[in-house]
């Protein structure tokens, strides 16, 4: 289905598909036209009328196409990429294809949400825009979109902020696994804003304007978004190694700290392992028979052990804690 508005200095109105080449050759008049599943006769239409090359017609509803600008004789190519949801480790985008002529500009709505529909619903403002002209409703929709990727980067830096106390206040796995899942999400949201970044860069050019060059602060002030946010999404990327980093660390001290407890009680049983086996053996050894010869070796494996543990803290493996005093 094909939506065809035309906007006049005096009026906006709807018009049907055998209207829109009569209007097409009227440069006063900007044309949108939304295509929602459209059939093989509508999208004929479009070629025949607006001329549309069919590489575009393939790059517009395939959901593979990257996020690109191509310039062609009588009209641009814009693919943007918009984001819808996240959940988990999974972001869902979309692709929003834009097709700018002179005084037309084409583009595909394939969801029930989004800049596109809800400008569908709301005449008053398509008018307005659409007066000053179709690179202006290009503007609008794309100004949208790049402020959506604003939101979503808000929320996702209130729940890492959460994330983070949460680390400081218990560093446990749960919070080390959520992190990862937090960092796959970051990945993808970084690349997807330094597309558009760099889209929206293309569109800051003198040279895509040609007709309206009072444009081009409006495409600057989209690129800053996008380019502070893509900034914004590479900062929260160092906070969440930072985490994971902080983690390890604090993982391995805890493991020395085990395994400096398990040498040290070694250290302290070897010598009454020493005794205990030597007087094991089946052989005649000194004092074996002697009436208190349990008792001259149990004070022997003592004084050994206490031997070990003023060596142990005169080298300093064994530290004392100082209780602070108030």
């Amino acid at each position: 289905m094909l939506t065809n508005f035309v906007c006049t200095q005096k009026e906006l109105k709807k018009i049907s598909n055998s209207e829109l080449k009569n209007y097409l050759n009227k440069k006063t008049s900007n044309i949108w036209v939304n295509i929602h599943q459209a059939t093989a006769e509508e999208i004929t239409i479009l070629k025949e009328i607006f001329k549309i090359h069919p590489t575009t017609i393939e790059d517009i509803f395939s959901a593979q196409t990257i996020v690109k600008y191509e310039d062609f004789d009588n009209y641009k190519l814009i693919i943007f990429k918009g984001i819808r949801s996240i959940k988990k480790s999974n972001v869902t985008s979309v692709n929003i294809p834009f097709i700018v002529g002179e005084n037309f500009i084409i583009t595909l709505d394939g969801e029930r949400d989004g800049t596109i529909n809800n400008l569908l619903e709301n005449e008053k403002r398509i008018e307005y825009v659409l007066k000053k002209g179709v690179k202006h409703l290009l503007h609008y929709i794309i100004d949208n979109e790049v402020d959506e990727y604003v939101r979503k980067k808000a929320e996702l830096n209130e729940e890492l902020s959460r994330m983070e106390i949460e680390f400081m206040t218990k560093p446990n796995k749960e919070v080390f696994t959520k992190s990862y899942s937090s960092e796959l999400i970051f990945l993808e949201l970084r690349q997807l804003a330094e597309s558009i970044t760099d889209l929206c860069l293309v569109l800051t050019k003198s040279s895509v304007h040609r007709e309206d060059k009072n444009l081009i602060p409006y495409f600057k002030d989209v690129y800053e978004h996008a380019r502070k946010t893509t900034e914004d999404y590479k900062a929260m990327l160092k906070r969440i190694n930072g985490m994971q980093e902080m983690y390890a660390t604090i993982t391995s001290m805890k493991t020395n700290e085990v395994m400096r407890s398990l040498t040290i009680i070694m250290a302290l049983m070897m010598p009454l392992t020493i005794i205990t086996g030597f007087y094991g053996m089946n052989v005649n050894l000194p004092f074996q028979n002697h009436s208190y010869a349990w008792e001259f070796l149990f004070i022997a494996m003592i004084l050994s052990a206490i031997g070990m543990i003023f060596i142990s803290i005169k080298r300093g493996w064994i530290v004392r804690e100082k209780k602070d005093k108030f």
